[in-house]
């Protein structure tokens, strides 16, 4: 398991990088976005998709409500 610290490096060090965020839903509903992560903050960072912009926490990425696929 990673920590918190851990997740912020992961996102940061690929800011700007194209990536694919799985979000798992309700129900087994999964949607997935492309995007670009074109900012990072405190608590969350943005990515940037063709239909606006997305916001994520760390810690959905951490408790696996979200996947980050890099390319």
């Amino acid at each position: 398991m990673i920590s918190i610290y851990q997740a912020k490096d992961v996102v940061n060090s690929n800011l700007g990088s194209k990536v694919w965020v799985k979000v798992r839903g309700l129900r087994n509903k999964n949607e997935l976005i492309e995007g670009v992560i074109s900012e990072c903050y405190k608590n969350i960072f943005v990515v940037k998709t063709v239909n606006g912009n997305r916001s994520f926490s760390y810690s959905d990425y951490l408790i696996g409500n979200i996947s980050l696929i890099f390319n």
